[in-house]
């Protein structure tokens, strides 16, 4: 019964690990998707790391008001991923 736990308890922890860069790359096209339909990748990416989470939040609900057609959802995805990502992210190189 332990040994059957035990590879519960890994089986949970590898698919935990394995998920997250998916939910990453996932977005990651988001962001590409919504920001590049007005802004260039490059100015996109020379503000990584610069905004905290409260930063992009605001910045991309004035986005939202120019017209970016986003979800709820979309959008809270957005911005955590603008706000965890850094200069050197995938999607700027």
């Amino acid at each position: 019964m332990k040994f059957l736990f035990s590879l519960f308890v890994a089986g949970t922890i590898m698919m935990t690990g394995a998920l997250a860069p998916v939910a990453q790359a996932d977005d990651a096209e988001i962001v590409t998707a919504k920001c590049v339909s007005c802004h260039s990748m490059k100015r996109v990416c020379r503000a990584l790391g610069k905004k905290d989470l409260a930063g992009w939040e605001k910045t991309n609900a004035r986005m939202v008001k120019k017209g970016m057609t986003v979800s709820d959802r979309e959008l809270a995805k957005i911005n955590r991923y603008l706000a965890e990502a850094k200069p050197d992210a995938t999607i700027c190189q």
